[in-house]
């Protein structure tokens, strides 16, 4: 089976490459509210909404995606960009991410976690919950997930997905 692992240098290349695109292309979304859920769906860069394996978590206000160029691609990198009020303060944030097989997410430059090329169950089902508020930031706000299908081409015989779920809580106005 092929397994994919990067170097920094060319997980910040493909990050950067990603941010460039989808700006020149997508407009990011100022939010003001207190609570916020982002999850993936087709409103994400380079994101197709897919149909969820049996064997993955659902996974609520979220969609399993995959490459929107190529669903049959064995990669995917999908990304969002978004603006948190500048008039607030983040008191917490958790993104909750079920993958399969293994990804890299990456949040305004900073690589917040790195899997280990490996076909691992845990990862999808039932997922992991991470506290990314360190990682966030008032104002312009970018997420990259690089999803990878270990052992090749995503197919019916060989499944890949990634569906993500970022829960953001905002002070009141400052």
């Amino acid at each position: 089976m092929k397994r994919i692992k990067y170097s920094r240098t060319k997980l910040m290349g493909l990050y950067r490459a990603q941010v460039k695109k989808m700006h020149a292309r997508k407009k990011s979304v100022l939010i003001s509210q207190r609570n916020v859920v982002i999850g993936t769906d087709d409103g994400w860069f380079n994101a197709a909404i897919i149909e969820r394996n049996p064997a993955w978590v659902p996974v609520n206000n979220a969609s399993y995606v995959w490459n929107a160029s190529n669903l049959s691609s064995e990669r995917a990198i999908v990304s969002d960009s978004f603006r948190l009020s500048l008039r607030r303060n983040i008191l917490s944030a958790r993104l909750f991410l079920s993958v399969d097989n293994y990804a890299i997410v990456i949040i305004n430059g900073i690589p917040v976690f790195n899997d280990d090329p490996q076909s691992n169950t845990s990862f999808f089902n039932p997922g992991r919950d991470i506290n990314v508020r360190r990682f966030l930031r008032r104002g312009l706000n970018d997420i990259v997930i690089i999803a990878f299908n270990f052992g090749g081409p995503r197919s019916a015989a060989n499944p890949a997905g990634v569906a993500a779920r970022l829960n953001i809580r905002l002070s009141a106005l400052l």
